[in-house]
Order: C-alpha cells, then structure tokens, then sequence
C-alpha cells in the first residue's frame, strides 16, 4: 500500500531543501521520524465530536482492508463488530464525555467481515475552554495475542510452539513469581541467557515504582479469577533499563509443569506506543518555541494552587510578563532572531525564579509566572526587581545585542482575586497601567486601578458615539492576480474620522471595540457598507469584483449574526457569491462551535478566508476541519520573502497544504518588485500591498479600476 503524508505534510522537505535553514531541516526531520514511528508501531483514527472519521493512517487501512476513501466521513463504529457495539460502545461513549480517556480491548471487523482485535487508547482532545474537539484512537493489534491466549488453554505444548514464535515475552511463573517458562524473546528482547532467568524471579524485574500496583492488581485478580488481567507496566532488561510493556495475565490449572496454579504473562513491547503518547501530551500542554508550559497548562497548574489554599492563609502571586517594543525585533531583524529572542527571555524567567515556581508562555511576547510560597508583598518586589535587573543586560543572539526590557503586573492571591481569571485579569490590568507609564517596571494591582484607565474611557465612548453618530468610512485595498495585473478584488478596511480628533488609527479602537463588544454593531455597518458600495460598483458595470469583510470572533458568538448577513444581503441587492469574509486565526479557539457557524455562512454562498495565516501554532492542524476557502498569508512572511529562506519554507508550505486541500492563497503586504517574483517563483497567484496600491477611497478605487483596465 503506498504511504500517505497526511498525518503529517511534511512534502515541501524535499523542495528545494539545500535552501532550507538547517534548523528547519532538522524540525521537519524529526515531523517525518515521529510520523515513521506512528505508521510503523500504532493504528491512528481520529474522529470528530459526532464520531465521524476525518484521518486514518496506513496501518489502519491496512488491518482493516479498507480504503482511506471508504473510512474518511464514516461513524467509527464501521470498524467495530456487532458483538463490540451491543456490548462495549456505551462505555466508551460514557467515559468520553466525562472528558475521561477510555482504554481497553477492542473486537473490530475488516472490510470483509473478519475479526480482529485490538487493545485501544481513546484520548479526547480538548480546547482551551475544556471543550472537546476530536478523538484520538490510537491502538496495536492484539490479535496474535488473544488468539494466542485462547489456544493456551488446550495444551502446554500449544503454550510453547505459539510462545516460541511470537514476538511477545511469554512466561509461566508460580505464585512466588519464580519462572517456570521464559519463551526466546526474552533473550531476543530483553538480552538475558533464558538458562540463567529461569533461576530469577519474576517480580523483582518489575520497576520498584510499579510493584505494589501490579501486586495489588494481581491479587485481587486471583480472588475473583475471571476475565484476563490485562495492564500496563516497566521490566527490566539485561543491562538494567527498564522497557514499558502491555501485559495479559491469566491463571492456568491443571498445568503439566505443576500441580499448582501457574499465571501465563503475555507482554508486549509498546515503547513505541508510549513515546508517541509522551509527544502528543506534551504538544498539547507545552509551548514549542520555549519548551515553557502553554497557557492550559498553566490554567491547570495555577487552579490546583488555589484550591491546594482554601483552608490555609497561604498566598501566591501572578506575574504577567510583556516584552517591551518587541516587535521592533521582528520587523528589524526577522522572526528567525525574534524567536531566539524568546527562548533567551524564557531562560532568563527561568533563572530568576523558585524551581518549584511555574512559567509558562501565553503567545506572542507575553509570559507568566506563578510564584508559589508568597509572605508578603516585599517578597514578590524583591523577585520581580530581581527579574527587572537580569533585563538590562542585552539579549546577544548571532553577536548582535539587543536591548530588552520587560513590564510586569502583580496580583497576589487572595488579595487580589479568589478565581484564575480574575487573579490573570487583575494581573493584566496592573501590566496595563505599567504600559501606560512608560513601562520597564512593574505595578502590584490594587483596587483604583480600574478606574486609573481614563483615555481608554473616554476613548470607549467617544466610540460609543461615533457608531451613533456614523463618523466612519471605508477604504478599499486592491487585490490582483500578480501574474496578469488583473483585478480580483478589494478588501474593505474601516477608518474612523473624529470631529475634534481627526483620524483615529484602527489599531487604537479595534481591539476596543472587540473586548467591549462594540465591533457588533460596528462590525453589522462595516458589512452593510461594504456591501453596498460593492453594488454600486457592480451596477456601474463592475460586476466582476467581490469584496472581502473582516469579521471578528466576537461577530461570530452573536447569535443572530446569520440573521444579520441574510438581512445585509436582502437590503442591499449583493449576490453572496462576490462577499467574502476574512477570520483571524483566533477562530481556532473554539473548533466546535466554529464549524458550525462558518458552515452556516457558506451555506448562504459567502466565501471564507483565514487571515494572517502562518501566525498560529495550530494552523496546521486544525485548518483542514474548518469550511474555508482562501488562506492569507501574513505578511510577516512576505516582507522579506526575497532574503529570508524560513519565510520562503513557510510560504512553500502553505501553498503545499492548500493545494492538498483544495484551497486558494493570496498573499498580503506585498511591497516590492522582488516579493512578486519570489511569490510568482513558488507558485503564489493572488497578492495585494503598497506595491499595487494603498487603501483607497472609494471615489479612488474606482478611478484605480479605470486605470488598472483589467477586472478578472
């Protein structure tokens, strides 16, 4: 059977890889070494939330005889027997929905109506919310073993001939743990003389920290005597490492080789297994850049804390930690040395703080701290300037210094905050004010804090007023086909001019109005707008231009925004074929609800792109569960396309994963002669930036259409 890549794309790696950074080389190097190990050791199917199959890997198609085609958007319960789904399914169903992971034995059926078992690990995977996402099945064939088992009961000899040609460890032991049977791969596996062992006991190969379990298991196993004992635990090799195994445990009577009951052990090597399990845990609970915990992790962390301090009078603070004018790195000197910037700070947290003390890494340039045994607000200062001080030492990477400096908010539990989030939040607002006062300091939150925000209140309602009083307007951003010149179409971009201020830059009041909830109705006339003039355009003879909307999470959690598109649509005549909405890649958030939504927007003809795309860490592997259609990539990745060979592996990749999946790409920020032509070179079609044209306004863009004289 040909082997896919789609667990893990990994095809542009052969690209033009003698231009790839050594460091990414040796990133994607260890993607298709974990994807090796996953197709030769484990079968994968991961599910969605209503047990629909969206991935199988080789072995899975292989044991079952069914093709990939023939599994992707089936139940998962194709692959079980009748006798599996009346008997096990419930409980499996059950313990997932708890948010529980469900181990145990499988009976399955190939495409032709064999059986097979199974021995499966379900582990569901949750969001940042807690809420689960996907399903991932990851499992070995254990039918060798079971029907091994079986035809153990016969005979002693049946024991040996099966024990002898299987590639498990196969042992007969008293009750006392001494050997009565060792099978020839505990020398093939395990390196010891089978002569030798037979003098040893088993129990004393058993890791010290496992011993008490598997003693506990065994004896109450003993007393009850009915299905196998099946578990998992480490043994010892020759050389004394220790190797983790799956083990069946079965008393046999009436044995040949004793008059006592003796206890068959069928063990399997699952190293393999457990490592894959190790890697996927800790992608899901760690930063990948800092190796630092990631914020669910930390969330976590932070929680048991404080309900370890319910009953007691202990405290503990939160630090939150924002670089400062970091960005200036990653425009001046690429996002290749702003990463390195980032794991030296994370070093640098490290130092300073308790061992026992948690750091972790929320995104982009924020970090946090919990510092564990706190007596007092001097102790959180003196750390804190601790921290302050190791700052002012450049950052050297590549021998080029780089002054950085840091602003941290304080809150203290329980003074400031009896809950996580509002412990983070105060810890946030005091970070807020330190920004406002010039920052590379540090503020302890207090009470007047919130009301310390006086610009941005007014600035709050100075926007309240400005929605009432319709002091926006719209610019357009062509978009182009960059190798023909022509005109795809335009993205609308809001500008807000104030009576007394003049303008007033998006970046000061669209995150404003997004964590008031002002975007709703700002957003709801940025899509009638936008629409409008679209028509206007349209009814002027330029039918052919569609017209791309931001529309921000907050829109997408209204729940009458559906309502509110179809009504845009009616009023104002656009066909939803030339509307297009762009979404940051903070859809990713919240998979599940998200599906949903946006498939209610195709569902009314609109088409979807994802912006800034490349941003995120989980683009990847989430963009294919979404409904999209275009991917954007940021422009942090076009400005120095022409120099910079990460930038151009990024961007090979995204066009690689696009077209696996059937989706377009458009490139923003293009500003130069030389960003067409190294995006023309890797196959990039669509672009917009300065090198075409600013945002303009409307009567503009419409003389840039006269000009341009070429509308796709």
């Amino acid at each position: 059977m040909k082997r896919s890549n789609n667990f893990m794309n990994n095809n542009y790696i052969n690209d033009d890889v003698d231009h790839i950074p050594v460091r990414v080389q040796q990133k994607l190097e260890k993607l298709q070494q974990l994807e090796y190990v996953i197709n030769q050791s484990s079968i994968v199917v991961v599910s969605n939330t209503e047990g629909n199959i969206i991935y199988v890997n080789d072995l899975a198609c292989e044991i079952s005889n069914y093709s990939r085609e023939e599994l992707i958007g089936q139940q998962h319960a194709i692959l079980y027997s009748n006798e599996f789904q009346t008997n096990k399914q419930d409980d499996i169903i059950q313990t997932l929905k708890k948010g529980q992971i469900w181990k145990g034995e499988m009976l399955n059926e190939k495409k032709d109506g064999s059986p097979y078992w199974v021995y499966a690990t379900v582990v569901p995977i949750l969001n940042d919310q807690q809420k689960t996402i996907e399903y991932y099945s990851i499992s070995t064939e254990i039918t060798e073993e079971k029907e091994f088992a079986e035809d153990a009961k016969r005979t002693n000899e049946n024991y040996r001939l099966i024990a002898e040609n299987t590639s498990s460890l196969v042992t007969l032991i008293d009750k006392d743990g001494l050997f009565q049977y060792v099978s020839p791969t505990f020398n093939s596996v395990l390196n010891y003389d089978t002569n030798k062992i037979m003098t040893e006991n088993f129990f004393t190969l058993i890791h010290p920290d496992d011993f008490d379990i598997v003693e506990q298991d065994v004896q109450t196993y003993c007393k009850k005597r009915k299905e196998s004992l099946l578990m998992d635990f480490r043994i010892r090799d020759e050389s004394g490492e220790y190797i983790d195994v799956e083990a069946t445990i079965r008393i046999i009577n009436n044995s040949t080789y004793s008059s006592n009951d003796l206890y068959l052990i069928v063990m399997k090597d699952i190293r393999n297994r457990k490592a894959v399990e190790k890697t996927i845990y800790h992608l899901a609970y760690h930063d990948s850049l800092t190796n630092f915990p990631n914020r669910r992790s930390f969330m976590s962390k932070l929680s048991d804390e404080m309900m370890s301090r319910t009953k007691s009078k202990d405290k503990l603070a939160v630090l939150f930690i924002d670089l400062d004018n970091f960005k200036n790195v990653n425009d001046q000197w690429g996002h290749d040395v702003g990463d390195l910037v980032l794991k030296q700070t994370a070093s640098i947290i490290q130092s300073s703080i308790h061992p026992k003390d948690v750091a972790a890494r929320l995104g982009g340039d924020e970090f946090i701290v919990l510092v564990k045994n706190v007596q007092s607000e001097e102790d959180v200062i003196t750390l804190v300037k601790k921290l302050l001080g190791k700052f002012r030492s450049p950052i050297v990477v590549n021998g080029i210094e780089h002054s950085i400096t840091c602003s941290i908010g304080i809150a203290i539990y329980p003074d400031h905050g009896t809950t996580t989030d509002e412990l983070i939040k105060n810890a946030d607002d005091a970070l807020y004010m330190v920004k406002g006062k010039g920052k590379n300091n540090f503020t302890i939150f207090d009470e007047t804090i919130e009301h310390q925000s006086f610009e941005r209140r007014l600035l709050e309602n100075a926007l309240r007023q400005a929605i009432i009083d319709n002091q926006f307007y719209l610019e357009y951003q062509p978009k182009l086909n960059i190798a023909t010149n022509e005109l795809i179409g335009m993205e609308a971009l809001v500008r807000w001019k104030h009576p007394e201020l003049g303008i007033i830059p998006p970046v000061k009041f669209i995150s404003l109005a997004e964590s008031t909830g002002l975007i709703i109705p700002l957003g709801e006339w940025i899509l009638r707008e936008s629409c409008r003039q679209t028509k206007e355009l349209h009814d002027k003879g330029y039918g052919n231009l569609s017209v791309s909307v931001n529309i921000s999470v907050r829109q997408l959690e209204d729940p009458y925004f559906i309502e509110k598109v179809q009504k845009v649509l009616d009023e104002t005549g656009l066909d939803s074929k030339w509307l297009e909405f762009e979404l940051t890649e903070s859809i990713f958030a919240d998979l599940k609800n998200t599906v949903s939504i946006l498939q209610e927007v195709r569902n009314l003809g609109i088409q979807i792109s994802v912006d800034d795309f490349g941003t995120g860490y989980s683009s990847l592997s989430y963009i294919k569960h979404l409904p999209v259609d275009t991917l954007k990539v940021d422009q942090s990745f076009v400005k120095d396309i022409h120099v910079n060979q990460e930038s151009q592996a990024i961007v090979l990749a995204v066009l690689n994963l696009a077209k696996t999946i059937g989706l377009n790409v458009i490139a923003e920020g293009i500003e130069l002669e030389e960003h067409v032509d190294k995006l023309s070179e890797k196959g990039l079609l669509f672009g917009q930036g300065y090198y075409y044209s600013k945002p303009l306004k409307s009567d503009a863009f419409e003389e840039f259409i006269n000009n341009n004289n070429a509308i796709a």
